[in-house]
């Protein structure tokens, strides 16, 4: 049971924050207490004011000694916020960043971390967690028994709020120690596109032939004012992409999905289920994915979506 509650928001991206403050001030709401946000890195403190607005107190660390990306410094940095806060929950966005921090301060903090949450709510006063099970087709029921509570987030599973706070901004100064790792080298890595910010996702399956091929899907999706993902096969195996949609990559719930030579394995659909609307274009009748659409085409893909440009740039005009 909890009578009054602190909760510790942290991501390294300003908008999955925002999230994150939707989820926390729906808890705050209901029990008495207060929602802060951790804001760490380099070169960041213009970039809290939003956050003032949508939580009850912002902490800044901004460092030079934080520059380079380290999951175990960073999440030292931000044990000494949660020392100085005392939360009662802290929550993570559950990005590549953000599910290292979050393991590493629950090994700091020896306490409990459940990763993968598209969901957290109150019943009788008693956090409930869920995280998918079973590839998506159902919903496991989790609870952490220890406190802190870890929950680390995935993206997109909560909108972002309308501005209702006047929080506090305050910076911190921390002891930054090296790390006992040395980072050699640094290479920037293509990141593609917000997929789960758009309205419209067009998505390669191994359909596509070659990734030539994908210039025509990013026509259709351009057309629609949409981005281009890839399924798991042609991002992780092929390289096509940098990421993929599904269970194991992006969770995406835009207005319209449109598999293009996507077979529809259960892991994809785990992905793409709460899409307002979906469609599939696949050669094969057969084809798993056809079981969840709203509206499928069986056909070439080389015909259909030449086909479906044209119309669509008749209507557009």
């Amino acid at each position: 049971m909890m009578d009054m509650v602190t909760i510790l928001s942290y991501s390294e991206r300003i908008d999955l924050q925002l999230e994150l403050a939707t989820l926390a001030n729906e808890i705050t709401n209901k029990l008495s207490g207060n929602s802060i946000s951790a804001v760490i890195g380099y070169g960041i403190k213009d970039k809290v004011d939003v956050l003032s607005k949508n939580f009850d107190k912002v902490f800044v660390i901004d460092s030079e000694d934080l520059k380079l990306f380290n999951p175990i410094t960073y999440a030292n940095v931000l044990l000494n916020i949660v020392n100085n806060t005392k939360p009662d929950i802290i929550l993570i966005s559950d990005t590549k960043r953000g599910g290292a921090i979050a393991s590493a301060l629950s090994a700091l903090l020896d306490t409990g971390c459940i990763t993968e949450v598209t969901k957290v709510e109150l019943v009788n006063d008693d956090l409930v967690i869920y995280r998918g099970a079973y590839g998506g087709l159902g919903l496991a029921q989790t609870k952490i028994l220890t406190s802190p509570k870890i929950i680390a987030v995935k993206p997109g599973s909560y909108p972002r709020p309308t501005a209702i706070k006047n929080g506090i901004i305050e910076e911190m100064k921390v002891d930054i120690k090296k790390p006992e790792i040395e980072l050699v080298e640094f290479r920037a890595k293509e990141t593609g596109a917000r997929l789960n910010e758009s309205d419209v996702v067009v998505v390669a399956g191994r359909g596509v032939k070659k990734k030539d091929d994908l210039q025509m899907l990013e026509d259709l999706a351009k057309i629609l004012g949409g981005v281009v993902g890839c399924s798991r096969p042609l991002s992780a195996d092929l390289g096509w992409c940098p990421t993929w949609v599904g269970m194991s990559g992006v969770t995406i719930k835009p207005k319209l999905y449109i598999g293009v030579g996507v077979s529809g394995q259960i892991q994809h659909i785990a992905g793409i289920r709460d899409s307002k609307i979906i469609v599939a274009i696949n050669i094969d009748p057969n084809a798993p994915i056809f079981e969840y659409v709203d509206y499928g085409i069986i056909g070439d893909l080389y015909k259909v979506v030449p086909k479906l440009i044209d119309e669509l740039k008749k209507i557009k005009g």
